[in-house]
């Protein structure tokens, strides 16, 4: 079973809120009071395993939703709410509404607020393990704390201490699992050659509950054998008393073992180091859920960019980023049209500027072979016909070529001529055609070709900036535009 979706049609200030699930990850964010842990809440609602089979702290695969969080009769009990679950069942989807109602006391019992799935029908026959914040109560502060069995195995074992090093970031210590209970707790502790339990700080603590879940669902899949289907950990404020590069070394094992053990791990958090580092892997495994209150509603806004968390977890206005532009020198004005063209309508549009001459073709070679200091931070354009300069030879570094192996208005020449006398390019109204264009220019040497161009762009026929002719030659030759653009970009991000 797979949780896709859970929609809050109607519960306290959240209405018709939808909350989706990733396949393995799912990440509830948002300021305090958006409802984060009450989605915790519901999810334990919704499954109630009858399997016998124990955790690792001697508890069954079940949670009670009132543990999670509780209803209050004064701003609850009036209210009627109806929350809907989408599951993955099978390869089948799955549809599930839980609903609350207040039930009068009697002579037999006290006033109730309960809650019903499809009617009375039976919750999900799920494992679930639940770590809220009472987990976060220092061992210290226990009254009496006792030391019971230790029910690993010898991989188990070995499993504990190599993540707790490795999410801890430990180098020497060779650690060692303890089984603890207290009045609030049933804990696997770390132990080492310097301290034991009592010296577990908080996130040694957190850490050992998190590998004691992982390896309660280990050892249930190995009892299951074919009939396991998988399960759901529920964490709250995953990051509490856990430092950035922990909160990170946590996640990638976590993700690891929801893999291996079929596991959704749906959990809380404030950490912006968390959100940071997942950003770049949402996808349908992994899910963030930011939620954010409008007009006294939460509303929620899936796989948000960092940036955007940032700022509303931080409560401040996005500054613009800073730009700084890449400067790329060309021959001349031709080539400059042509490259302004070429990257208008790209991610470069406004991120490089580009600078003609005045240098000549030898000089603009010259330069971009230096490796003086001046031009490290530069890009080069060179035209298609200065290839044949470098035949044989490594291109210069921060170089680029324009397309074809001729000089630019050869290159356009060439292919305008090549266009027929229906082709949009011409326009028959006002008599702009190809005899009217290459009437008096029929030879391709530069000197002619140079002629032509001037001529046809004196009499505006080539549009603004060479638009007309630039963007039909690019309509053309998209395949030899777009590697001209992913070559400019490579070297900007070089620069």
């Amino acid at each position: 079973m797979k949780i896709k979706k859970l929609t809050l049609t109607k519960f306290r200030h959240c209405e018709n809120l939808e909350i989706s699930f990733g396949k393995k990850l799912t990440v509830i964010s948002g300021q305090n009071g958006t409802g984060k842990s009450s989605i915790l809440g519901w999810v334990a609602q919704l499954c109630d395993y009858k399997g016998s089979q124990k955790r690792k702290n001697g508890k069954l695969f079940i949670e009670d939703f009132r543990n999670v969080f509780k209803f209050c009769p004064t701003n609850d009990f009036k209210n009627n709410y109806e929350v809907h679950f989408e599951l993955e069942k099978n390869d089948t989807i799955v549809q599930r509404k839980i609903t609350t109602r207040y039930v009068k006391s009697t002579r037999r019992s006290p006033e109730r607020y309960r809650t019903d799935i499809d009617g009375r029908e039976p919750a999900e026959n799920y494992p679930i393990i639940y770590l809220g914040l009472k987990r976060l109560i220092p061992l210290a502060t226990e009254d009496k704390i006792t030391k019971t069995p230790l029910s690993l195995t010898r991989t188990e074992k070995n499993q504990f201490s190599k993540l707790s090093k490795e999410i801890l970031i430990l180098i020497d210590d060779r650690i060692h699992a303890e089984s603890i209970n207290s009045r609030n707790k049933d804990v696997l502790a770390m132990q080492t050659k310097d301290y034991g339990h009592l010296g577990n700080s908080a996130g040694q603590d957190n850490i050992g509950q998190f590998l004691s879940a992982l390896l309660s669902f280990q050892e249930l899949k190995n009892q299951l054998g074919r009939k396991y289907s998988g399960g759901i950990i529920l964490i709250d404020e995953i990051d509490a008393s856990l430092y950035a590069a922990s909160q990170v070394k946590l996640l990638d094992n976590l993700f690891k073992y929801a893999r291996s053990l079929d596991l959704q791990i749906i959990f809380t958090t404030h950490s912006l180091e968390i959100l940071e580092h997942l950003e770049n892997k949402l996808g349908e495994d992994t899910i963030v859920n930011h939620l954010v209150i409008k007009d006294k509603k939460v509303s929620n806004k899936i796989n948000p960019n960092f940036n955007y968390v940032s700022n509303k977890i931080k409560n401040q206005i996005s500054s613009s980023p800073i730009i700084t532009k890449v400067d790329f020198i060309c021959e001349d004005k031709p080539a400059e049209y042509w490259i302004k063209n070429l990257i208008n309508g790209t991610k470069l549009k406004g991120k490089v500027n580009i600078e003609k001459g005045p240098f000549s073709e030898g000089e603009l070679r010259n330069m971009a072979s230096s490796n003086h200091k001046l031009f490290k931070s530069v890009g080069f354009v060179l035209d298609g016909d200065s290839k044949a300069q470098f035949r044989g030879k490594r291109n210069p570094k921060r170089t680029i070529f324009l397309p074809g192996t001729e000089p630019p208005e050869v290159v356009l020449y060439k292919y305008i001529k090549s266009l027929p006398d229906t082709d949009e390019f011409w326009n028959d109204e006002e008599n702009f055609t190809k005899q009217t264009c290459f009437g008096n220019y029929q030879k391709s040497d530069l000197g002619t070709v140079k002629g032509w161009f001037s001529d046809q762009t004196f009499n505006g026929h080539f549009g603004r900036g060479y638009a007309n002719l630039l963007n039909r030659w690019k309509k053309g030759n998209k395949e030899e535009a777009d590697k001209f653009i992913q070559s400019m970009e490579k070297i900007k991000s070089n620069l």
